[in-house]
């Protein structure tokens, strides 16, 4: 219901009318009551069509035979990202309207955000490089708290872990998507003032290290994926790395993905879900089949089942390989994300990965 109420808002504040109607039925299929009808004959029907219907984009090669970069993205389809059942009727069909209003509050009774000290225990990193990433992070779990009251968080800088301070009550570290030089090195010395210089460091990552072996969990999305890969020596490997833009070239899509329901990181989440996939690493476990890295989100085996809106290039070099994964380091673990479950604020079909894996 709030999914489809996001949904629903999007349209509106985009001046789509939208009408609602029970015991709707067409071609021998009863539709649930409340079902919501979006006639394209309106002055932005074109709008709605554009967000709800999945993208097909061209394969555009240049002359080398390299894929010419998109300007943005090539998929927009927000009935995926929300999970949102949509579908098309292309025929003329009867129904009755009915007045309903909708909404949802939200909110905890703390009054002003409450009183008092709150315990953080998350943290999400903020490199000295902003990254658009971060900014996107911060704002979902600002909405999911003032919605659940339940998703406090603080901000943890390069010289906060590269000193130690990770206070004790600190459960989880987000890491949103950076490239993983900038999150080690950080801006070089006399590029900026000394304040604003350096990354995580190898001082950093011991203390990561010594975190999550005393119990704590780190949540790595995207890129960052990969600078956890390479500074924990984990027994994954990213398949799309080095892999040339002739033969893997993903800007920007909705890939399918398979889901271990039985996962606690994947409560709530149905069989099938989607994965925003840019410029993201895909994973393939390494150790034996005794390994104990679990797998949570992986891609279908048949390349013609991954793709579902956009453009993927490629796409057999991720078929059957991780999307998502686990991995148990001393007492805790490290999440490893290779796609983008926050997507923009927006991908609301892969929130409850990422707000499972940070309380557990």
């Amino acid at each position: 219901y709030f999914r489809r109420s996001e949904l629903l808002g999007i349209l509106e504040r985009a001046g789509v009318e939208t009408k609602i109607t029970d015991n709707f039925q067409i071609d021998s299929v009863k539709y649930s009551d409340s079902t919501i009808i979006i006639p394209l004959a309106q002055p932005y029907g074109n709008f709605a069509k554009a967000i709800l219907e999945k993208q097909n984009y061209p394969n555009l090669l240049d002359e080398k035979g390299s894929p010419i970069p998109p300007y943005d993205v090539t998929a927009h389809t927000l009935s995926l990202l929300m999970n949102v059942e949509v579908k098309p009727f292309f025929k003329s069909f009867v129904y009755k309207t009915v007045k309903r209003g909708r909404g949802f509050g939200s909110g905890c009774g703390l009054g002003n955000g409450g009183s008092g000290k709150r315990d953080f225990r998350n943290l999400i990193y903020r490199s000295q490089i902003p990254v658009m990433d971060e900014g996107w992070t911060r704002w979902v779990f600002e909405k999911q708290d003032k919605i659940n009251c339940n998703s406090p968080y603080e901000a943890v800088t390069d010289k906060a872990i590269r000193e130690g301070e990770l206070s004790r009550k600190t459960n989880t570290i987000i890491f949103p998507d950076q490239s993983p030089n900038q999150m080690l090195n950080g801006f070089a010395k006399g590029t900026m003032p000394d304040e604003y210089t350096g990354g995580i460091g190898k001082e950093g990552v011991a203390n990561l290290r010594k975190f999550v072996e005393d119990g704590g969990t780190l949540v790595f999305l995207n890129r960052a994926s990969d600078f956890a890969i390479e500074q924990f020596n984990l027994p994954v490997r990213d398949v799309t790395k080095g892999l040339p833009r002739k033969d893997f070239y993903i800007p920007g899509s909705i890939l399918r993905t398979e889901i271990d329901t039985g996962n606690p990181i994947a409560k709530g989440m149905p069989a099938q879900s989607i994965a925003w996939f840019e410029d993201s690493p895909a994973f393939e476990i390494t150790q034996a089949r005794e390994s104990p890295v679990q797998i949570i989100a992986k891609y279908p085996e048949n390349p013609k089942d991954i793709l579902l809106s956009g453009w993927a290039l490629g796409a057999e070099k991720i078929a059957g390989k991780a999307a998502l994964v686990s991995v148990p380091m001393g007492k805790g673990k490290i999440i490893l994300f290779g796609f983008r479950p926050q997507y923009r604020g927006q991908s609301l079909a892969t929130f409850p990965l990422l707000f499972n894996a940070i309380s557990q």
